[in-house]
């Protein structure tokens, strides 16, 4: 029984990275859009009204006609009081930044030794596949690539990192983008996190990055 208890909490450690992307959601194509151009895409306000300027007739939305007196004297406009605007909060980094122009992290996790994309790894290449076409992002050419946590040996792990690029690439054609404007590229575990040991399963990644 010990033994199997764990090895449960082992696999549950293994796929905890899935775990966590799937509860967070996939990003949206304007999470993309922003880290790579710096459109960010702020909330708009509502529309402006222009107001009737103050004394000016005032007409009936049913009858269309003018309510005030020919030769009116103007209405005396209040003067302004000083209102407090409340701050515009910060608008959120985009979750899938890296901190480095041009490069975003497709958010994609991977089972140990694997390279197959889940539900949840190609809802997030969906929506970067979305990006790609949108007008900012529709004349860039990107490398995909591969990356893998130190386990196992240097050889394996630089053909794993190349077929997990290679399956985020393919899935992007099938999703419309053109193959011609995508790299693949694998590095194995040479490549690990800022910060973060090479055998730290979030090392397990693809990245993008802007080649033109």
């Amino acid at each position: 029984m010990r033994k199997l208890g764990l090895s449960l909490l082992l696999c549950g450690f293994a796929f905890a990275p899935q775990a966590a992307l799937s509860q967070d959601g996939a990003s949206s194509a304007d999470e993309y859009v922003c880290a790579l151009t710096g459109e960010c895409g702020d909330e708009a306000g509502a529309p402006a009204t222009a107001d009737q300027p103050a004394g000016s007739p005032r007409v009936s939305a049913t009858r269309g006609f003018s309510l005030a007196r020919p030769n009116a004297p103007a209405a005396r406009t209040p003067a302004p009081r000083n209102r407090r605007v409340a701050a515009r909060p910060a608008p959120r980094a985009p979750r899938v930044a890296t901190g480095q122009p041009g490069r975003v992290n497709v958010r994609v996790a991977f089972a140990p030794g694997s390279a197959t994309l889940n539900a949840a790894a190609q809802a997030e290449v969906r929506a970067f596949a979305q990006a790609l076409q949108r007008p900012q992002l529709a004349e860039m050419r990107f490398r995909i690539e591969g990356h893998t946590d130190s386990s196992g040996g240097r050889a394996i792990n630089m053909t794993l990192s190349e077929q997990r690029a290679r399956a985020v690439a393919d899935y992007l054609v099938a999703q419309g983008v053109a193959r011609g404007r995508l790299e693949v590229e694998g590095y194995g575990y040479d490549r690990p996190l800022p910060g973060r040991s090479a055998a730290a399963a979030a090392n397990r990644r693809v990245e993008a990055v802007r080649i033109s």
